[in-house]
């Protein structure tokens, strides 16, 4: 939400103004720029990696958990999450150590000091150590999964359990390594050309893609809260790959009238 709103609001008048870089509001600019692209950025990774953990815990230590514990593990962890988000914002605030928005090539940059080249550094590192570190939880919970003993149900509800678990699986996988991929375009692929249209891509569109990519793989591989038209469209596709199986009272045997695959 920081960072859609920050295009939304921000982004998206001072290029509709056709302002020059000198003409946009500096503080504002290295404010809104260090919520979106530090604060939200590293908020975003960090609660990722948090969940990621918490299925593990959940999965390897199902009984060592007491309710009343429950929620103050959480609240622990919402709050070093914010604060982290927080520290990473002040750093960039300091003078020439921004993430700002530059309208004359319709891309987020940093700005040309060795202050922001470290916090390009810092922030490149925390997202490799909280990918890894999710990837980690999530490879190991998988693990469990994989290994746990379906015995006692019935095949069909095993093989909808193990399909289940691994779709939450790929989903993990994909959300953690988003913040990476995005950082990956923005210090080193971004560099190949120096076209304009290039660097946007893998700037600002990368920037806000990434974001919009996981609303879309949240959506995709949680039905639940996946809009009526396209639960619809999801049972039409799943109906047509089911056969329909009648059985007839002049038969002794049930027989496949269709099968539309």
């Amino acid at each position: 939400m920081f960072v859609c709103g920050a295009f939304l609001f921000w982004v998206v008048p001072v290029t509709a103004l056709s302002l020059t870089y000198a003409k946009v509001p500096y503080l504002p600019n290295v404010f809104i720029g260090q919520i979106a692209s530090g604060g939200a950025y590293i908020l975003g990774a960090s609660i990722q990696m948090c969940m990621a953990a918490n299925r593990f815990f959940v999965i390897y230590f199902p009984f060592r958990q007491h309710k009343s514990k429950r929620s103050y593990a959480t609240y622990c962890a919402i709050t070093v999450c914010l604060a982290l988000a927080v520290t990473y914002t002040l750093l960039g605030l300091r003078k020439l150590c921004a993430y700002v928005y530059d309208p004359e090539i319709f891309s987020w940059r940093v700005e040309e000091s060795e202050c922001a080249d470290q916090m390009t550094t810092l922030i490149f590192w925390s997202i490799i150590v909280l990918a890894v570190s999710s990837n980690s939880f999530n490879v190991l919970t998988a693990m469990k999964f994989l290994c746990a003993s379906t015995s006692g149900i019935r095949q069909a509800d095993a093989a909808r359990r193990r399909k289940k678990r691994l779709w939450l699986f790929v989903q993990c996988v994909i959300q953690d390594c988003l913040h990476l991929t995005d950082l990956v375009n923005s210090i080193f692929l971004f560099e190949l050309s120096d076209q304009v249209w290039f660097r946007y891509i893998f700037l600002c569109y990368s920037f806000l893609a990434i974001h919009a990519a996981d609303g879309i793989v949240m959506l995709y591989f949680n039905p639940e809260v996946q809009p009526h038209w396209c639960r619809s469209i999801g049972l039409k596709r799943h109906s047509s790959r089911t056969g329909v199986v009648v059985v007839s009272s002049h038969h002794s045997h049930p027989r496949e009238v269709s099968n539309v695959a």
